[in-house]
C-alpha cells in the first residue's frame, strides 16, 4: 500500500507571492499523534549556578516533582522565545525547583521571569533516514524533542505557535533524524495560560 503526504506553502515578499505543493509518497506512515499538553508554571530564575543550573521559584501548586525532566522557556531581549530543554529536576522543597544538566540556550539572567514544563513522552518508533516527509506542529510555543533507544536527542526544535516543524525528501535539505531510529518525542508547552494541542504526522519508503 502507497500512502501519499502532501505539503502546502506559499509566501508573499516585495509585491510577489509563490505559491507551491510538495507530495511525496511512501510505503508506511509514521504514528500519527495529536497529543494535549497541560499549562506550563510561572515563575522566576532565583539561583542562577551556571549556564545550564540553577533553581526555578514557581507558583503554589505547581505540578514540578522531584526527578522530572523539564524545558525553561523565557523572551530574550529582542523578543525571542528561548529554551532550555531536558533539565533534570533535583529535591523539590514547596515552591523551590532545582535543576541540573540543562541543555540548548544558556540559561537567562538571574531573576529572569521563566515558565516550566514538564516534558511529555510520546512513543512513537520510527527510522528516520527512510523519511519521505514529516510535519508537526503546535498551537502555542514549545519545544519538541526527538531521542533515540539511548535518550540522545537526534533534533530539537522550539516550537513557535502554529510555526511547523516539517521536512521532506529530495529538496536538498539534510535529514535532520538520520542516525539512530526515533524511539522517542518529547513535547513541552511554554504558554503558563494556555494548554497547547501537539500534533505530528509523517510517511517513509521502507525500501529505501
Amino acid at each position: 500500500m502507497s500512502l501519499k503526504g502532501t505539503i502546502r506553502i506559499s509566501g508573499s515578499m516585495g509585491g510577489l507571492s509563490i505559491e507551491t505543493t510538495v507530495t511525496r509518497e511512501g510505503s508506511g506512515g509514521v504514528p500519527p499523534q495529536e497529543k494535549s499538553l497541560p499549562k506550563a508554571d510561572a515563575g522566576t530564575l532565583s539561583t542562577r549556578t551556571n549556564d545550564t543550573d540553577g533553581t526555578l521559584t514557581l507558583g503554589s501548586g505547581h505540578g514540578v516533582a522531584t526527578g522530572n525532566k523539564i524545558d525553561i522557556f523565557w523572551t530574550d531581549a529582542n523578543g525571542n522565545l528561548k529554551c532550555a530543554y531536558s533539565a533534570t529536576v533535583g529535591t523539590v522543597a514547596g515552591n523551590s525547583v532545582p535543576f541540573t544538566g540543562a541543555s540548548g540556550d544558556v540559561l537567562p539572567a538571574l531573576d529572569s521571569a521563566i515558565t516550566a514544563d514538564v516534558q511529555t513522552a510520546l512513543d512513537c518508533d520510527f527510522d528516520g533516514d527512510k523519511l519521505k516527509m514529516i510535519l508537526a506542529k503546535s498551537d502555542r510555543n514549545g519545544n519538541l524533542i526527538f531521542e533515540d533507544s539511548g535518550n540522545a536527542v537526534l533534533d530539537h526544535a522550539t516550537l513557535l505557535a502554529t510555526e511547523p516543524y516539517f521536512y521532506y525528501s529530495g529538496a536538498g535539505q539534510t535529514n535532520p533524524l538520520s542516525g539512530n531510529p526515533v524511539d522517542e518525542i518529547r513535547v513541552t508547552n511554554a504558554d503558563s495560560v494556555n494548554a497547547a494541542t501537539f500534533q505530528m504526522n509523517g510517511i517513509y519508503n521502507s525500501d529505501a
